[in-house]
């Protein structure tokens, strides 16, 4: 799934992020990071999933990291 998500981009000309290699690299060893970050972003919250993606937008750009 993630190296046809890698695909995509290249083709398309966009950036990749360099976390995607990591889970097309070693599915097994990362799945549970993406249902929980899936769970996080996503999950039953207060918050809608526009703005949790506003604040980790937000603190990546805090943090001098590409978002």
């Amino acid at each position: 799934m993630y190296a046809q998500l890698i695909r995509q981009a290249r083709e398309s000309g966009m950036p990749v992020p360099q976390i995607r290699y990591l889970f097309a690299f070693k599915p097994e060893w990362t799945d549970h990071l993406a249902r929980f970050t899936q769970e996080v972003m996503r999950g039953a919250s207060n918050l809608a999933p526009g703005m949790r993606e506003l604040i980790a937008a937000f603190t990546s750009r805090r943090n001098e990291c590409p978002f």
